[in-house]
């Protein structure tokens, strides 16, 4: 199943799968000490818009147009549907850009920082997160129910599928996994400067919000970083 589809058949049971109130508690951290008030944000996947109706100036965008509506609906601010590869804006529009909880995971990496590179301001800064390849609670979840050639071809192949089930019809989805040098590595090629990485979901407890730049960010299910658009790109 392709992307797209994948997610406009999942966008109207998405906010019941993912209300876990302590699951974005590291996201809303983040915005609250990089993103200011008068900050022109742009949302990459913003979903239904759970990070976009706390942003003050922002524009989501998304793949899925019943994900964009919800999104629309739930904040008054303006969704575009596109790709993060293809960013329907001019040069230099935003000051900030924000992709939480793995909407990269399903793109070419390259690609997308390079367009996010392109429609920032000289002093841009981009926050994002992506699935950790190392993400202690899925491995040990799938070593305990005896899947051990699945942990081992993710630890391997760097991919994996994300199955749900919706109206009583299975979908999914594949995705990408990623560690921190890969992404680091990434991020300095396509003119990004490394301000701080960061560990969302570590314990899915209130205790990220104090551990989420500790040593155990290594494990969480999302590695996140902070990124400075290069002065010298």
């Amino acid at each position: 199943m392709g992307i797209k589809e994948y997610y406009d058949k999942l966008a109207k049971s998405y906010d019941k799968l993912y209300k876990n109130k302590y699951m974005r508690v590291v996201e809303r951290e983040i915005i609250k000490r990089e993103v200011k008030d008068d900050d022109f944000i742009l949302d990459i996947g913003c979903g239904t818009g759970e990070q976009l109706k706390i942003l003050n100036e922002a524009v989501g965008l998304d793949i899925s147009i019943e994900m964009a509506k919800i999104a629309n609906k739930k904040t008054n601010k303006p969704v575009v549907v596109a790709n993060a590869e293809f960013l329907p804006f001019k040069n230099k529009s935003f000051d900030k850009a924000i992709s939480f909880f793995g909407a990269l995971n399903h793109c070419n990496l390259k690609r997308a920082l390079r367009e996010v590179n392109r429609v920032l301001k000289d002093d841009g800064v981009f926050i994002f997160t992506v699935a950790n390849i190392y993400d202690i609670k899925w491995i040990l979840k799938n070593i305990l129910r005896g899947n051990f050639k699945k942990v081992r071809s993710a630890m391997k192949k760097r991919k994996g599928t994300i199955t749900k089930v919706i109206d009583g019809e299975k979908i999914k989805v594949k995705t990408r996994f990623y560690d921190f040098k890969e992404v680091e590595n990434t991020l300095k090629k396509e003119g990004f400067e490394i301000v701080y990485t960061f560990g969302a979901n570590i314990t899915n407890s209130p205790l990220d919000k104090f551990i989420y730049k500790t040593f155990l960010k290594n494990f969480a299910s999302y590695i996140g970083f902070v990124a400075k658009k290069s002065k010298n790109k």
